[in-house]
């Protein structure tokens, strides 16, 4: 296929989600608190990821305004816990009235915990959640990534949001120390064949699924 057919099918693939009013509402507070979120295509995946694997334990590692958050108990069953961590003492907070605003605090048992993710995560009991999303930027990615692999249980799935850095690890030429770190993390877990099973998608600023066998 050629790079314009590519392009135009990518727009096109972008543009076509529509949001329920719970993410629009999230969109605007994290536009208010100038908080980056997940695109709309990468929130509509996280919805669909939430609900087919029926997760009944999930952490998210960055929340920011509560787009990704809302977009996870959008999918995930009822009465099920979701635990979210942000450093930002102001996003945290944010959240909190999202989730009551909407009422998904109260179809679902969740936590807002704000405070260093690389802190709060070995204090979670390790082969206890099914689902996991990471979306801290890239510098710590590569330590939250394997903290965060820890506490998945058998069949559990993680997501890393943004493992392309904006691009930067597609680029061979871009060799600074977090890239090439970033670049390494996804090559070495893509080679534990008998552990994971994973797929780099270029949805947004792109997923990297990690499924734990």
């Amino acid at each position: 296929m050629k790079s314009h057919d590519l392009a135009r099918n990518w727009v096109y693939a972008e543009e076509f989600p529509r949001e329920v009013p719970v993410l629009e509402l999230a969109r605007e507070q994290a536009e208010r608190l100038d908080a980056a979120p997940v695109a709309p295509s990468v929130a509509a995946l996280l919805t669909i990821l939430a609900a087919t694997g029926k997760a009944q334990h999930t952490v998210e590692i960055g929340c920011g305004a509560g787009v990704s958050t809302a977009a996870l108990l959008s999918g995930l069953p009822a009465g099920t816990s979701l635990t979210t961590i942000d450093i930002d003492a102001t996003r945290s907070q944010a959240v909190r009235s999202l989730l009551s605003a909407t009422g998904l605090e109260q179809s679902h048992r969740v936590r807002v915990i704000t405070g260093d993710a690389l802190q709060v995560l070995p204090r979670l009991s390790p082969g206890s959640y099914d689902l996991a999303l990471v979306d801290a930027g890239p510098e710590l990615a590569d330590q939250l990534v394997l903290n965060a692999l820890a506490l998945l249980a058998s069949g559990g799935l993680l997501i890393l949001h943004d493992p392309l850095a904006g691009g930067a690890v597609a680029s061979p030429t871009d060799r600074d120390g977090v890239t090439v770190t970033l670049r390494s993390v996804l090559h070495d877990i893509a080679a534990c064949t008998e552990d994971v099973f994973v797929s780099l998608l270029y949805v947004g600023s792109g997923l990297y699924l990690i499924y734990k066998k």
